[in-house]
C-alpha cells in the first residue's frame, strides 16, 4: 500500500505545472516580436464585426441570430479590429483607439443618415493591447420600417488609416 501512495505522489508530481524557464519565455518574447511585426505591417481591419445583444468585452459578446430590429431596439454592432497603431506617452503608456464615423444608408446606396465624429473609443494603457473591441449602439426610434445599410468608417487615433464597416440591418414592424 505505501509503494502505491509513493507512485502516486510520483505522479502527482510528474504533473504539478512547472515554472516557465528562461527559455520558455525566450520562446514567448521571439513569438511576441513576429507579432509586432505583422501587426505593425497589416492595415487596420477587422478580424471579427457582428450584431449583437450583448457585448461585455474583447471575445465575451452574445451574437444576434438575425439582422431584423423593431423601431426604436437597440442595435448593437461589436468589432475586433487589427492592425491599429499606439501613440506613446511621455509617462510610458500607450494610446490606442479609434475614431468612428457614421452612415445609414438605403440598398441603392442614398443617405438617409450621416454623422461625423459618432464615437470616439480609447483607451490608455502600459501594454501595447491587441485585444481591443469597438462596441458600436445606435437608436433608429422614428425611423420607418425598411432595408437599410449600416456604415461605419474606422479612423485609428495613432495613424491615418481608416477601415470601414458596412453590415446590412432590415426595421421591421
Amino acid at each position: 500500500m505505501l509503494r502505491l501512495a509513493t507512485a502516486f505522489a510520483i505522479a502527482l508530481f510528474a504533473l504539478a505545472p512547472l515554472p516557465a524557464t528562461a527559455q520558455d519565455l525566450a520562446a514567448i518574447e521571439a513569438a511576441e516580436k513576429a507579432l509586432d511585426a505583422a501587426w505593425e505591417a497589416a492595415p487596420l481591419s477587422f478580424r471579427k464585426v457582428l450584431f449583437a445583444s450583448e457585448a461585455m468585452g474583447f471575445g465575451a459578446y452574445i451574437e444576434r441570430s438575425d439582422n431584423k430590429f423593431k423601431p426604436g431596439q437597440q442595435i448593437l454592432v461589436y468589432a475586433e479590429p487589427v492592425g491599429y497603431g499606439y501613440k506613446a506617452n511621455a509617462d510610458g503608456t500607450n494610446v490606442l483607439g479609434a475614431k468612428v464615423d457614421l452612415a445609414i444608408k438605403t440598398p441603392a446606396g442614398e443617405v438617409a443618415l450621416a454623422q461625423a465624429n459618432f464615437a470616439t473609443l480609447e483607451i490608455t494603457s502600459h501594454a501595447r493591447n491587441r485585444e481591443f473591441v469597438l462596441t458600436l449602439s445606435l437608436d433608429l426610434s422614428g425611423a420607418p420600417a425598411g432595408d437599410y445599410v449600416l456604415e461605419y468608417l474606422v479612423h485609428d487615433l495613432a495613424s491615418d488609416e481608416t477601415a470601414p464597416i458596412s453590415l446590412p440591418f432590415s426595421i421591421v414592424e
